[in-house]
């Protein structure tokens, strides 16, 4: 049998498997499950399937819950792992979520058109500094506003920082010498 023979069989055997799986056919995955025990490649392949599903799964089942949660929850704060520098889109969705009271619509406009920003925050997030900056990036708002959001950065940044420590915390250390210390 060439190559091209092999692999057609593999994925067929493959196949059969998913098809056995959408059914719920357990007599039939069970007899792949087998072929795959005297065939190391077709139980890599097995296995690589089982990996695939299950990410996929884990991927749609973490989107429809973070879906509902903002659609019935819209004061709940989605706490996700940051990648790289705070934006200013996380700033403007946590001032969404814990507005101010009393802040104009021009503001709440505004805030609304950052959410979809994906600039990253300045490295200063002093007032003046901050403001001026955004006000060139963004065009101006009332000052109550900046002030808001720059409240919303700071806590922005304290819950990135906190976590990036929990994380280096959880790291798995180094087992102990023999002999207890």
């Amino acid at each position: 049998m060439n190559a091209n023979e092999w692999q057609a069989l593999l994925d067929r055997a493959a196949e059969r498997y998913l098809d056995a799986l959408d059914r719920e056919d357990f007599d039939a995955m069970a007899s792949v499950w087998e072929l795959a025990g005297t065939d190391p490649e077709l139980e890599r392949l097995l296995d690589a399937l089982h990996v695939g599903l299950l990410d996929d799964q884990s991927h749609a089942s973490t989107a429809a819950l973070e879906a509902a949660v903002e659609r019935h929850l819209p004061s709940a704060s989605i706490i996700r792992a940051t990648a790289g520098p705070i934006t200013v889109a996380e700033v403007a969705d946590e001032l969404f979520r814990h507005a101010p009271d009393r802040l104009p619509a021009a503001a709440h406009a505004l805030n609304e058109r950052l959410r979809q920003s994906r600039e990253p925050l300045p490295a200063d997030l002093g007032l003046f500094p901050l403001a001026d900056w955004a006000e060139a990036t963004f065009g101006t708002a009332p000052a109550e506003y900046w002030k808001a959001f720059r409240q919303a950065a700071l806590k922005v940044r304290m819950r990135a920082n906190s976590e990036a420590d929990f994380r280096l915390a959880a790291r798995r250390g180094k087992p102990a010498p023999e002999g207890g210390k």
